[in-house]
């Protein structure tokens, strides 16, 4: 009969050790850590223009309309063709035809205009210095509108591979001056997350007009594309 609360007593014990162990264990295992964020920035010069061009023409009948269209934008495409390089591109990318009405204020009535027949003409073009050419040219082929113009780079990758090693090295010397100024030890990396902005810089909208033989060319200067990065990295100290 006394064996048995002894027993008790032993097993009471040893599961109170073995919670003593796990509790001591898992604050052992309590990692200190440091998260840092750091930025990079990497300035490309554009080598490619986007150019967003469409052709518009109004007339009484849908059928006239249509072919006005057609001849103007044949005439255009021409035009552009002729400016391209070996690697520029030129395309349709979207085609509409519409009644056009107006509103009278002395009649107070809706008047029928006629049809408006669209089509949206892409360029891409790789000459940067040739995109003020095109725009004269095109217009005196008869095109009206130019929806935007865009800059970009097809060494983007190159670019962001260049500011996201700048905002690593940033990073990267503010875990070390933190630490330093700590006093504590930088032993490895945890966890690194990078995240990209990648901005494109879009130019003016351009409403043409007719202009006489005598006028300057259009002037386009295009501006730097800033490829920026960041990334965020946690570092376990001791």
């Amino acid at each position: 009969m006394t064996i048995r609360p002894a027993i008790l007593f032993a097993c009471l014990l040893l599961v109170s050790t073995a919670g003593y162990d796990s509790n001591a264990q898992d604050g052992q295992n309590v990692k200190r850590t440091l998260s840092v964020t750091g930025n990079g920035k990497a300035d490309a010069a554009p080598d490619v223009a986007y150019l967003t061009l469409s052709v518009e023409t109004l007339a009484k009948n849908a059928s006239q309309a249509v072919k006005d269209n057609a001849e103007t934008t044949n005439k255009v495409i021409q035009v552009i063709k002729s400016k391209l390089g070996k690697n520029d591109k030129v395309s349709t990318a979207g085609y509409s035809l519409a009644p056009v009405y107006e509103y009278n204020n002395q009649t107070n009535k809706t008047d029928f205009k006629g049809y408006r027949a669209s089509n949206r003409i892409i360029v891409e073009a790789h000459n940067l210095k040739e995109i003020g050419n095109i725009i004269d040219a095109t217009a005196e082929a008869g095109l009206n509108n130019i929806e935007s113009l865009s800059f970009d780079t097809t060494k983007r990758d190159d670019f962001r591979r260049e500011a996201l090693t700048r905002a690593v090295n940033d990073a990267k010397t503010t875990a070390e001056t933190l630490a330093k100024a700590a006093g504590v030890k930088i032993t490895k990396i945890l966890q690194l997350s990078p995240t990209f902005d990648y901005p494109v810089p879009v130019y003016r909208d351009y409403a043409l007009a007719k202009e006489s033989a005598a006028a300057p060319p259009t002037p386009i200067e295009p501006g730097d594309i800033s490829v920026s990065a960041s990334v965020n990295i946690v570092y376990e100290i001791e």
